[in-house]
């Protein structure tokens, strides 16, 4: 499993990019300012703490 992001409801809080231990994730600067991305999805643990963190409940983990 690994995260994605709706950036639909994503404002760009980087809560997941702080909290991930699996270093999954990189910033990126898009249209809408700074966002993460999955980066890394494989080195996901699946720990649920970026889906815990995010203020938007925009990360789901998916297969």
């Amino acid at each position: 499993m690994h995260p994605v992001i709706d950036y639909h409801k994503c404002t760009g809080a980087l809560a997941c990019y702080e909290v991930c231990p699996g270093d999954v994730f990189d910033i990126k600067e898009m249209e809408a300012g700074k966002k993460a991305v999955v980066a890394r999805p494989d080195d996901c643990i699946e720990c649920d703490q970026c889906v815990d963190a995010c203020p938007e409940d925009a990360i789901e983990l998916v297969d």
